[in-house]
């Protein structure tokens, strides 16, 4: 477990001292080691000193696999909110629907009981980064390690659906500044948003947190990564759901 150990401290460094990290002959095996390091990073930093994970990032695709990480307290924010200078090295823009539970789900979730557990659906802006130097060049585990690159969730208001929608119609935007820059339609990689909760409610239990009514889900991307300039209001808006915005 010593490359657990020397992963997890080059993250907290980053996290403590502002500085991305070589991730130059670092080499994890699996993701169980992923989530170890993950573990410990947030034990380190006192993530969730207070209580557990109540909100959670669910990413991948069906080409690579998926993927999760507890989002702390701290970076839930709420539309119009503004990043701080030193918030990030760069501010990556995924448009994501976030769901908030209405109950709690275990491992024997399908996606029935997903879509029936939903007691509010949220247009949400996930901000990504990554504290590893040469980003581009960290592997999929070095990435999930490092929270699958989250650095906060911003949440627009909540709506409720009364039926589901077509989600091959869905279309999710990106502005900066007022002009467009991404938008696309149908486009989530699991073709339907909580197609990943089941897995989601099962890796939770799994790591001694189960998912309870009230927990925030953002449930994937539907545009990639967008890399932000500093100093833009940046609003994504889903048809149906609304918009939500963050100030760079």
């Amino acid at each position: 477990m010593r490359v657990v150990e020397q992963v997890a401290e080059c993250l907290i460094r980053s996290w403590r001292t502002g500085e991305r990290q070589s991730h130059q002959g670092l080499v994890l095996s699996n993701e169980a080691q992923a989530y170890a390091v993950q573990h410990h990073v947030a034990q380190a930093l006192g993530w969730f000193a207070d209580g557990p994970a109540r909100a959670w990032k669910l990413g991948g695709a069906p080409s690579t696999f998926i993927s999760a990480a507890g989002v702390p307290s701290a970076a839930i924010h709420l539309s119009g909110w503004q990043a701080s200078p030193d918030c990030c090295y760069a501010f990556g823009i995924e448009c994501e629907l976030l769901v908030r539970l209405g109950c709690d789900l275990d491992e024997h979730t399908d996606l029935a009981t997903a879509y029936s557990a939903v007691d509010a659906w949220l247009p949400g802006i996930e901000l990504c980064d990554s504290r590893w130097l040469h980003a581009e060049q960290a592997s999929a585990l070095l990435c999930l390690a490092d929270q699958q690159l989250n650095r906060a969730l911003i949440m627009g208001p909540p709506s409720v659906l009364e039926c589901q929608p077509d989600w091959s119609k869905q279309t999710a935007e990106v502005r900066v500044n007022g002009v467009q820059q991404v938008r696309k339609t149908g486009s989530h990689p699991f073709t339907q948003p909580l197609n990943s909760l089941p897995w989601l409610a099962r890796h939770a239990k799994a790591q001694g947190n189960p998912l309870r009514a009230g927990d925030i889900v953002a449930t994937g991307s539907w545009t990639g990564i967008y890399w932000a300039p500093a100093g833009a209001r940046v609003d994504v808006e889903f048809a149906n759901f609304g918009q939500v915005t963050l100030h760079t």
